[in-house]
């Protein structure tokens, strides 16, 4: 992990805002109101050595660009179908246990992403598109 950095500082405290899981462009956009000139790939390089350090997770939606997480602690994400947001999820237990994976996988690392509609497109009573 680098060394600390007004850039670096600036995308921490972007990401740890609660329950938001912002894109890349998304940290850009908020970082330039205090850096203006920070480029896409200063932001990029720093989530990338962020994530790598252990310190922010990155969300991968099949089909969505990436969103990080600023809170490393262990939990779930949930997107919903039907309009892509994405939340946090926090089980009473291991969703997994460690101890019920073959010993070849007791030190895996997994994210779990939940598919499940918010609260909203809930109350709208929404179907997700499938076979009829």
């Amino acid at each position: 992990m680098q060394r600390r950095s007004r850039q670096r500082d600036a995308i921490l405290k972007v990401l740890e805002m609660e329950g938001v899981h912002p894109t890349a462009e998304d940290v850009l956009l908020e970082v330039r109101k205090e850096i203006p000139n920070v480029s896409l790939g200063t932001v990029y390089r720093n989530l990338d050595q962020l994530c790598e350090a252990g310190m922010i997770w990155k969300v991968q939606v099949e089909g969505e660009p990436c969103r990080y997480e600023g809170n490393p602690d262990r939990h779930l994400h949930a997107v919903c179908p039907f309009c892509g947001e994405i939340r946090d999820v926090w089980p009473s237990g291991d969703p997994v246990s460690r101890d019920s994976l073959p010993e070849e996988f007791a030190e895996a690392e997994y994210r779990l992403l939940l598919i499940s509609p918010c609260k909203k497109c809930r109350r709208k009573d929404l179907k997700p598109a499938g076979p009829t």
